[in-house]
């Protein structure tokens, strides 16, 4: 848990103890260990229904010595003893177990956190709302997820590649200008060259959907720019207008997970695109970092995850988070991960550091999938319910890159159809569109 100092032996964490502590007590079932707003630690522990008060009082006893032994500094000593437990705390003691995250090599204990904010990233969003298919007349579109951990690495250059791509075979693409702190697709997309976009646009649906029933037409526009989409079309929900309003709107949009029974306001603007604008593809550009919007896009709402890094140190330390958070954390919960692509960015131009750079790029992902996304192979050579280690030398496998190099042609630009043709053309734009379209059957470029 991040709010606590690591130990100098890192057998020392809480959890490792309540692990030990669990496994050499048969009366105790499960223990949920919480984590408070500020750090402070309590637990509740479930013990079998046959066991005695004065066996279970033991228990409570003992539990508090080795939560005290590894971190007194945190440890408030409430240990809650759930067995037999009122019906009004039992409820309250239930939620902690089922909002708590696995323990590896543990299947009795689970940690919670609570929070002020970021909830997205720590609750499971449940599965995309619909499975992609293609009938006549109507699309079920994959949905898309453009997430880079850091900024100027062309992640939105890069989907408007693949939106022109697929627009140039006859389709119509969906995209969501979802980088709500810095805005950029929406306006790069552009209803004509003049840099028109709607008026209103993501920020505002969000805020306005939850209140009543709104027309989509009011939050995207068209581009069919014959000369950028050709005889397809790229229908845009900007994030809105960057007004003197806009920031007010921004502080006041919400994206902790609703209750069970709710829709999430984003699955509620997907599915309205797809009912009313029959998209054959929709992209989202999420913004970097660990915003609220990137986690829930990146919590199990898309169907593939198009992943952006390069060789930096920082890159890797943050889409380790997202690997697990797609990869490991899920395979724990006894899911299959999140599918992904990676994207090498901003590869050097000069060839010998381009081939050094994309070693060591290799090297890295190989290591970071390793650790964070593939599970362990199973003793059943025909168990294909997750991806193992031992997919990782297909060629097709999530962490063989595509590399993207820097081009000067886009470093700097007036209008999008002055690199539109480059977009569509270019080998390693139209290499990474063939890699997303490969996922997706029926939907390779003919």
């Amino acid at each position: 848990m991040a709010s606590r100092i690591r130990q100098a032996n890192g057998d020392d964490y809480p959890e490792a103890a309540l692990k030990t502590f669990v496994s050499q007590n048969s009366t105790i079932e499960r223990v949920a260990l919480i984590d408070d707003l500020f750090g402070k630690m309590r637990l509740v522990f479930w013990a079998r229904s046959d066991s005695q008060d004065a066996t279970r009082q033991e228990l409570r006893q003992k539990l508090d010595a080795a939560l005290k032994a590894v971190g007194s500094a945190f440890w408030t000593g409430e240990a809650w003893d759930a067995t037999k437990a009122e019906a009004a705390d039992r409820i309250v003691y239930d939620k902690a177990w089922s909002e708590g995250r696995g323990v590896s090599g543990s299947d009795k204990v689970r940690t919670t956190d609570r929070r002020r904010n970021r909830g997205a990233w720590f609750e499971s969003l449940s599965e995309p709302p619909w499975i992609p298919q293609r009938e006549e007349g109507e699309q079920a579109p994959p949905i898309l997820v453009f997430y880079s951990f850091k900024g100027g690495v062309g992640r939105s250059t890069t989907l408007a590649a693949f939106a022109i791509q697929r627009a140039r075979l006859g389709e119509r693409v969906a995209v969501v200008d979802l980088d709500l702190d810095a805005p950029g697709v929406g306006s790069l997309i552009a209803a004509d060259e003049k840099g028109t976009i709607a008026r209103w646009g993501g920020l505002d649906y969000l805020l306005e959907r939850p209140l009543e029933s709104v027309d989509l037409r009011d939050y995207y526009h068209a581009c069919r720019r014959r000369e950028i989409t050709g005889s397809g079309e790229i229908l845009v929900v900007p994030a809105g207008t960057l007004d003197d309003l806009y920031l007010s709107k921004l502080a006041r949009a919400d994206f902790e997970p609703p209750p069970p029974q709710d829709k999430h306001v984003l699955t509620q603007l997907f599915e309205q695109i797809r009912t009313e604008l029959n998209p054959h593809w929709l992209l989202l550009d999420a913004r970097t970092g660990l915003s609220e919007p990137s986690g829930a896009l990146l919590g199990g709402m898309a169907h593939l995850h198009v992943l952006f890094g390069t060789t930096s140190q920082q890159t890797w330390q943050g889409l380790k988070l997202v690997l697990g958070r797609i990869g490991a954390d899920r395979v724990l919960e006894n899911k299959a991960q999140l599918d992904c692509l990676l994207v090498q960015a901003m590869v050097p131009e000069d060839s010998k550091a381009a081939t050094t750079s994309k070693a060591v790029f290799s090297d890295l992902a190989r290591d970071a999938f390793s650790e964070c996304y593939y599970a362990p192979d199973p003793a059943d050579t025909e168990e294909d319910r997750f991806w193992y280690v031992r997919d990782m030398e297909a060629s097709d496998a999530p962490h063989a890159p595509i590399a993207i190099s820097y081009d000067q042609k886009l470093a700097h630009f007036d209008k999008l159809e002055d690199v539109a043709d480059h977009l569509a053309q270019s080998p390693e734009y139209m290499m990474l569109a063939e890699r997303i379209a490969a996922r997706f059957p029926g939907r390779t470029k003919e």
